[in-house]
């Protein structure tokens, strides 16, 4: 079998199905090798897929493939105004979930997982090289626009909990498993973001999820600088 899914995958459909506050079960599917029923239902192999039974049990009715499109879902059948208040504020939310997902995603996943745990699932060395280059040469440039961004304040966008905020920290957790947090100093407020966010429902289930596995492939955090 292949490396397990990337525990950032389930963790913003996670975070948003507990502050609905609404009760759900889920299957473990190999994103290395997916099995075909899945692919029927996901032809764009992304993860997680949500199924509302109420629906459909089988085949694609009933299925929302993709942590975006969960959201959206799960909003706006649970009144749960994690998209802001005004149209600029639903702008906003939905740009840094879009940013969360698509540029810090792809610096997380190929300048630290790919080098560490993909490396370690091949029977490698992590490649820390790659790391400490993208480390000090990319991360401070994300981490400088999400720092600007709080200006000091608690959350993202008009001053309350939103997709952004969980989009962004699902991310930064990540980052720390694996690295630690960036450097509060520099970035007080962004690392003060993710820890309060470590604190929400979702995250603390799923990040007790990553605590079980992760330690059985990293046994300690390893230093980026």
């Amino acid at each position: 079998e292949g490396p397990p899914p990337l525990f950032v995958q389930m963790a913003k459909a996670e975070a948003v199905l507990h502050h609905a506050g609404v009760a759900y079960d889920f299957e473990n599917v190999n994103i290395m090798d997916m099995p075909d029923w899945f692919v029927e239902i996901s032809p764009a192999r992304r993860i997680p897929v949500l199924r509302d039974k109420t629906i459909a049990t089988e085949g694609i009715p009933g299925t929302i493939p993709d942590s975006t499109a969960i959201a959206i879902f799960l909003n706006d059948k649970f009144g749960l105004n994690l998209y802001g208040d005004t149209a600029f504020d639903k702008g906003r939310a939905a740009w840094y979930e879009e940013y969360a997902d698509t540029v810090l995603a792809m610096h997380v996943g190929l300048d630290i997982f790919r080098p560490i745990i993909f490396s370690i699932f091949q029977g490698k060395a992590p490649d820390m090289d790659t790391v400490r280059t993208a480390w000090a040469e990319k991360f401070p440039k994300l981490f400088d626009y999400l720092e600007a961004s709080l200006d000091g304040g608690e959350y993202f966008v008009g001053g309350k909990y939103s997709i952004a905020d969980i989009s962004v920290a699902t991310h930064m957790a990540q980052i720390e498993l694996v690295v630690g947090l960036p450097d509060a100093a520099k970035w007080p407020a962004l690392v003060k973001h993710t820890e309060a966010m470590k604190t929400k429902p979702g995250f603390v289930e799923n990040l007790a999820t990553c605590g079980s596995i992760l330690p059985n492939i990293l046994p300690e955090k390893l230093d980026p600088t």
